[in-house]
């Protein structure tokens, strides 16, 4: 009797921990589908694009508000202070465009966006303090987007870089075009090695979405390099060429450098000669966003941690699961020993 009514509690207690853990992993996967991500408007990361909605399963939109009442999105710097960026409508869909009217690198500044219940009629222009959704980005991440599309750089320089070589190209000069391709390969590199980083740190803090981002800077960057290779043997055949020919290499000039800096989508993917095998459709510009979306926000419910620290529910995890395995095996111990004592 005192065996069984030990496993009893030992098997509650089990059940308990468990059901902790489901609730504190759950509490962490993004709520909403989709991101609120920063791009360029009128300057850089000067705007802040949001759009949530369900998926074609109807699963990941924002729970549907009564009549009267919306919802309205923040972002919030390391002080504390709160910018609206607009309503975003009652629900299952959230979608809305902030700019900033000065211009202000909005990215650089704000870590962490929220998303609150307010009224229709909301005289008062701070947020209500009923969170719905929240999310934040780990600084060790911000310092690695920093790197990319701060002030000098890599993702950026690499941007600008293309945007000249096209430049060049559409005025049909081929030397100047060429001269410019190594400081595009080595910002292409530089932009690689800061993704490659965060892969093989502990900088993401094991966050998926940041992690397929971070790849796909890798493949972004090694493709701005291949149409690099591309532009460069088109410079060398429209400045040995002449006529026609000379011509002829002029416009495969502009066509390579177009790709270089706006991709391979305009023209749909092209198949590699060798492999026979979609090639990928970045360019410049796609490095510089893929760059951007390091930082994007994928809310879960509720607030975000204080902290944004994405390593503080990892340990009361590993913590909750280390208390079941100990609850576990003291129970299998008393009973073994109960047996024993019976036989």
């Amino acid at each position: 009797m005192f065996t069984r009514r030990k496993l009893s509690i030992s098997v509650a207690l089990m059940l308990a921990l468990t059901l902790l853990m489901t609730l504190s992993a759950s509490a962490q996967a993004p709520a909403l589908e989709g991101t609120a991500h920063f791009r360029d408007a009128n300057a850089a990361s000067d705007s802040l694009l949001v759009n949530f909605g369900p998926d074609s399963e109807g699963f990941g939109g924002a729970a549907v508000l009564s009549p009267g009442s919306t919802y309205e999105g923040w972002l919030i710097d390391a002080d504390d202070n709160k910018l609206s960026t607009g309503r975003l409508g009652r629900g299952p869909y959230l979608q809305g465009e902030y700019v900033s009217p000065s211009g202000a690198d909005l990215l650089g500044r704000y870590s962490t966006f929220v998303i609150t219940v307010e009224p229709l009629d909301d005289p008062d222009p701070a947020p209500s303090g009923v969170i719905a959704y929240g999310a934040a980005t780990r600084g060790a991440v911000l310092s690695h987007v920093s790197a990319l599309v701060g002030e000098g750089g890599a993702a950026t320089a690499a941007r600008d870089q293309a945007a000249q070589v096209l430049a060049y190209a559409e005025a049909g000069d081929a030397d100047m075009a060429a001269g410019m391709l190594d400081g595009v390969v080595a910002s292409a590199r530089d932009a690689s090695a800061v993704a490659s980083d965060l892969l093989f740190s502990s900088a993401s803090g094991g966050d998926e979405n940041v992690e397929d981002v971070a790849n796909d800077i890798i493949d972004a960057s090694n493709n701005v390099i291949r149409l690099a290779g591309e532009v460069r043997d088109a410079a060398s055949r429209a400045s040995s060429g002449s006529g026609i020919e000379a011509q002829q290499e002029t416009k495969n000039l502009l066509a390579w450098a177009t790709r270089l800096y706006l991709g391979t989508e305009q023209d749909g993917q092209a198949l590699d000669q060798m492999t026979r095998k979609a090639e990928s459709p970045y360019g410049a510009v796609h490095l510089y966003e893929l760059s951007q979306d390091l930082a994007a926000f994928r809310p879960s419910v509720g607030a975000p941690p204080a902290t944004g620290d994405s390593f503080v529910p990892m340990v009361a995890l590993a913590a909750l699961v280390l208390g079941a395995a100990f609850v576990l095996s003291g129970g299998l111990v008393v009973f073994r020993s109960r047996r024993r004592a019976f036989a």
